[in-house]
């Protein structure tokens, strides 16, 4: 419905609910937000997790935390950047969808959260910013971002540019890869009742044409395709 980025300390921020990311470990992630958030919840932050239980990545959950500087502090386990071939971006969404429809549930109007995922788990920073409003927008309250560095402000303040395709560079079994304007890959499948398509940091050798010598080239209309799909795939 409607979102603020500001640089303002988290804490001084009047929301019903604020949102603590956790790293698999169920430890509170890095980050200037999520460390304020650490801080104020003092010693009984760590009960409070380990009585909520696991949280698989993805997931959200309301903790128990005395002292707890809001109303309503939930937790969300984030994903770490890998490879860009786990499904990193999917589940930094699914955290988004948790959250959301927790606070709803909590009867929550107003949050605040820092970009999860962003600067200390490595995700592309435009990527993560860009999940992050979207996912905003389409919650019924209000969402306050805490961005932890300015890049970040900045980032949110400009208008996303879905990354254009430099090359083809191949295609191996299922999936045929392009060289993207951004330094990352768009990995696009082939089958023609698929329309998918996704982001890689880098790829296999074997993606190279001239080490797939089992598999025809694909024809030129083919390629073309597989690029209108990549034009029209929203992430």
């Amino acid at each position: 419905m409607a979102y603020t980025v500001t640089l303002e300390d988290i804490l001084s921020l009047q929301v019903e609910a604020a949102v603590l990311p956790l790293e698999m470990s169920c430890r509170p992630a890095e980050g200037r937000a999520a460390q304020a958030l650490t801080a104020a919840c003092g010693e009984g932050l760590r009960p409070a997790i380990r009585e909520a239980g696991f949280l698989a990545v993805g997931s959200a959950e309301s903790l128990d935390c005395a002292g707890r500087p809001f109303p309503r502090l939930i937790a969300t386990a984030v994903p770490r950047w890998l490879t860009g071939k786990a499904n990193e971006l999917l589940a930094l969404h699914r955290c988004y969808e948790s959250v959301f429809r927790l606070a709803s549930e909590l009867g929550c109007k107003s949050i605040a959260m820092p970009f999860l995922s962003s600067c200390y788990f490595h995700f592309p920073l435009e990527d993560a910013v860009h999940i992050a409003l979207r996912a905003a927008e389409k919650w019924e309250g209000e969402t306050i971002f805490a961005a932890d560095t300015r890049e970040l402000l900045t980032i949110s303040k400009t208008p996303w540019r879905k990354p254009r395709i430099l090359s083809y560079i191949g295609y191996y079994r299922d999936h045929a890869l392009f060289e993207l304007d951004n330094g990352l890959f768009a990995r696009v499948d082939i089958r023609p009742e698929k329309r998918e398509a996704d982001v890689i940091p880098y790829f296999e050798a074997c993606y190279r044409q001239d080490n797939n010598p089992l598999q025809e080239p694909l024809p030129e209309e083919e390629i073309q395709r597989l690029r209108q799909i990549w034009e029209e795939y929203e992430r």
